[in-house]
Parts: C-alpha cells; sequence; structure tokens
C-alpha cells in the first residue's frame, strides 16, 4: 500500500478520535482540529488512489473510486 494512502488512513482516525473527545468534552477547537484533520487524511489518500489509478492506466484517474 503506497505511504501517502496509509498516512492518509492514519491522519482520518486520528480525525476522528480527536472529533469525538471534542464533541464530548465540549471542546470546540478539538471537534474543528478533528475535522480538519479527516479532510487531509481524505484528500491524502484521494491523492494516492489517483497516482495508483495512473500507474494502473485508468481512463479517468481523476475518479479515485477507479479499480
Amino acid at each position: 500500500m503506497d505511504k501517502d494512502k496509509t498516512d492518509g488512513i492514519k491522519e482520518q482516525v486520528k480525525g476522528w478520535v480527536d472529533t469525538a473527545i471534542g464533541t464530548v468534552t465540549g471542546d470546540e477547537e478539538r471537534k474543528l482540529k478533528g475535522d480538519v484533520e479527516i479532510t487531509n487524511g481524505a484528500s491524502r489518500k484521494d491523492y494516492a488512489d489517483q497516482k495508483d489509478n495512473i500507474e494502473k492506466g485508468v481512463e479517468d484517474p481523476g475518479e479515485p473510486t477507479n479499480t
């Protein structure tokens, strides 16, 4: 698995944890930080998917759902 993909997934998981903790404790700053981490992680994972699609020769490599 591509390093960008694994790092993206890790960042998403970290974001989900921060969002959950922020929600439970009422810490809006931590909740917002978690939301940003989720978005950044998803973007990084999508980037890795696009790179994989280009290597596979997929017609539309910008669509991360192509396999």
